[in-house]
C-alpha cells in the first residue's frame, strides 16, 4: 500500500523522527559545577547540583511516577540542590512553582487521564540551555524522555533514566495488531533509549534483570522509591470512616489502593473475594481509585453477586485515603506487572498485612508468612490467604506490626541518599573522563 504524504504524523511517526534527530547529536564537553570529595568507597557531595527532571507523569496525575518524581524533587530541594521540571500542560492545574516548566499538551482516547505531550517548544528549549543543568534525570523512555535525552545530549549534560514500568505489560492501550508488533517496538524503543543513557535506574531487581534481558548494556542501578508513611489514626476517626463508606464496625474490611485497570488483575482479586464472601458473611472489599477500566470492574463486580460488598470510591485524594488504610484489616494487591509497589509499601507502614500475587518487583518488599503473604496467580490461593487472616486475628495483628518496622526500608531519606551517591558517581566518572 502505499504512503499518503498527506497524512497527520501519528505517535510512532513522532518516535522516529524523534529519534532520528537524537542520533544525530554530538556531545560537546559540560564541565559540571558541583565538586566531590572521595571517602572511600562512599562519594560525598559536597555542592549542590542542578538537576531537570523530563516525566509525562506529574501533578495533578496521582500514580507510582508521579509520586515517585514529587518525592524526589521535595526531598531534593529541601536538602538545597536545585530541581526543575519539564511535564505535559495538565488542564485547569496551575503550577505554584517556578522551576515547573510545561509542554503543549492534549488528551486522546488512548489515555484519556494522562495529557499526551508535544515535544516541541523553542522557548523551553532556550529555557533548558540556560539553566546550566549538571543531570538530566527522565522519568520515560518517550517523547519527554527522548526530547529530554536529545537537549541533554547538545548541551553536554549527564544523562540518567529511570524506568519505572514493565512497558511490555501495558501493549493493550497501544491500538496496534498483532500485539507481539507493539512488544517488539517497545523493546527495541528500550534498548535503544536506555542505551543512550549514563546509567539507568530501577526499582528492583526483577527489573534490572528484565533489561538485561533486552540486550542492555549500561549501568543499572536499583534504588527503591521512598514513601510518606501512612500515619495511624484514631478508633473514632476509623469510626467515621467506615460509617462514610457503608461499612459496619464488626466487619473485616479488605483494602485496594490503585489504578483500576486490566494490567492490575483485579477480576482475579474479585473472583478470589467471591470464593471468601460465600464463606464469611461479614466481609467487605473497598477499592479506592480509578481508571480505564472501573466501569468494567463494578460490571464483574456485579455480575458475580458483589454489588453490596465492594465499595469504589474512584479518585481520592492522598489526605483521604491515609485515614482508609488505617482503617482496614488487611490489604490486597493481585497487580502482575509492578516494578515496586508503592501502594504496598504504604500498606505495610500503616500495619496492614499484604496478600499479593508472587511477581514483578512485590516479592522484594514482603516478608512472605512474616508481614504478608505471597500467592501464585489464582483466586483459590489468594482467597486461601485472606481467609488466613480472617480466622487468626491474633496472627493478623502480629503480622501488622511487623509490617510497620519491615516498612521503615522504604523511607524517603534513604532513597534520596542513595540518589544523591548515584548522582554524584555519575557526575565525578563525567569529569574524570573530561580530564584524560
Amino acid at each position: 500500500m502505499p504512503l499518503d504524504s498527506t497524512r497527520k504524523p501519528g505517535f510512532l511517526d513522532l518516535l522516529t523522527r524523534l529519534r532520528r534527530v537524537y542520533l544525530t547529536q554530538s556531545v560537546e564537553a559540560h564541565t559540571p559545577k558541583a565538586s566531590w570529595e572521595s571517602e572511600g568507597e562512599t562519594l560525598r557531595i559536597s555542592t549542590i547540583m542542578r538537576i531537570g527532571i523530563f516525566s509525562e507523569s506529574y501533578e495533578p496525575i496521582i500514580n507510582g511516577v508521579s509520586v515517585s518524581v514529587c518525592t524526589l524533587r521535595d526531598e531534593l530541594t529541601r536538602r538545597g540542590h536545585d530541581v526543575f521540571v519539564f511535564a505535559p500542560a495538565f488542564n485547569g492545574h496551575q503550577d505554584t512553582s517556578d522551576n515547573v516548566f510545561r509542554f503543549p499538551s492534549a488528551h486522546t482516547p488512548l489515555m484519556r487521564d494522562y495529557p499526551f505531550p508535544i515535544p516541541f517548544s523553542p522557548k523551553l528549549r532556550q529555557t533548558f540551555a540556560s539553566l546550566k543543568l549538571d543531570v538530566v534525570h527522565t522519568q520515560t523512555p518517550f517523547l519527554l524522555g527522548i526530547l529530554g535525552a536529545k537537549w541533554a545530549r547538545d548541551c553536554g549534560v549527564s544523562l540518567v533514566s529511570t524506568n519505572h514500568t514493565l512497558y511490555t505489560e501495558y501493549s493493550h492501550y497501544v491500538p496496534i495488531r498483532p500485539k507481539t508488533l507493539t512488544r517488539g517496538f517497545l523493546i527495541r524503543l528500550m534498548k535503544w533509549y536506555y542505551s543512550g543513557c549514563d546509567a539507568v535506574v530501577v526499582p528492583s531487581h526483577p527489573v534490572e534483570e528484565t533489561l538485561r534481558s533486552y540486550d542492555i548494556q549500561t549501568r543499572v542501578e536499583v534504588i527503591k522509591t521512598g514513601i510518606v508513611g501512612i500515619p495511624p489514626c484514631d478508633a473514632d476517626t476509623q469510626r467515621d470512616v467506615r460509617k462514610r463508606h457503608g461499612i459496619n464496625d464488626d466487619e473485616f474490611l479488605l483494602l485496594y489502593v490503585g489504578r483500576i485497570a486490566r494490567e492490575k488483575n483485579l477480576s482475579m482479586l474479585l473472583d478470589a473475594f467471591k470464593q471468601v464472601s460465600t464463606r464469611h458473611n461479614n466481609i467487605r472489599l473497598m477499592m479506592v481509585g480509578g481508571g480505564p477500566a472501573l466501569e468494567e470492574t463494578k460490571r464483574y463486580a456485579s455480575e458475580l453477586g458483589l454489588a453490596d460488598k465492594v465499595v469504589f470510591t474512584g479518585m481520592l485524594k492522598r489526605l483521604q485515603i491515609e485515614p482508609i488504610y488505617s482503617s482496614a484489616d488487611a490489604f490486597a494487591f493481585p497487580s502482575t506487572t509492578e516494578t515496586q509497589g508503592i501502594a504496598v509499601c504504604e500498606a505495610l507502614s500503616a500495619g496492614l498485612p499484604v496478600i499479593a500475587v508472587n511477581a514483578g518487583g512485590i516479592p522484594e518488599n514482603i516478608k512472605h508468612e512474616v508481614d504478608g503473604f505471597l500467592t501464585g496467580n489464582n483466586p483459590t490461593d489468594f482467597a486461601g490467604r485472606i481467609e488466613f487472616l480472617i480466622s487468626n486475628e491474633s496472627q493478623r495483628l502480629k503480622m501488622g506490626e511487623c509490617a510497620r518496622v519491615n516498612a521503615r526500608q522504604f523511607s524517603i531519606e534513604r532513597m534520596v541518599d542513595d540518589f544523591e551517591q548515584f548522582y554524584s558517581s555519575i557526575l565525578h566518572k563525567k569529569r574524570a573522563t573530561s580530564t584524560l
